[in-house]
């Protein structure tokens, strides 16, 4: 994966790559997302590596996307992914838009082929009690 998690701010830009910044990420939708913008979804782009120029007939990869609710329950997000066409530079791009996923932890797990990649988010968000 490269340059995989991204978040989608309300200006309707991309932020930079979650997985290098290392930063914890709270209240993204409150304005805790980097560099202080609110965040209302999470694009995760993924970057597959074939032989140039080729589409494998049975290419196939499997994403598993796996979020933690309040309740500890988990909640998960199943992708296959066919039809690969790569490129001259022996690379395919495939994306997923989560809407609503920046108060959760995030765990990603791939399967293509005999590879198998994972990473984790901690998302968190704090909760706000009205005054009686």
């Amino acid at each position: 994966m490269s340059k995989p998690l991204r978040f989608w701010n309300t200006r309707g830009k991309l932020s930079d790559d979650l997985m290098s910044s290392g930063e914890r990420l709270v209240d993204a939708p409150r304005g805790g997302a980097l560099g202080g913008d609110t965040a209302t979804g999470l694009l995760i782009e993924f970057t597959f590596e074939g032989d140039k120029n080729a589409s494998p007939k049975y290419a196939t990869a499997v994403v598993d996307l796996t979020q933690t609710g309040r309740s500890g329950q988990p909640i998960t997000t199943h992708r296959a992914f066919t039809n690969f066409i790569f490129g001259p530079d022996g690379i395919e791009h495939k994306a997923v838009f989560m809407e609503g996923a920046t108060c959760m932890p995030l765990a990603i797990q791939v399967h293509a082929g005999k590879t198998e990649k994972s990473a984790k988010l901690d998302f968190h968000c704090t909760e706000t009690v009205a005054p009686k």
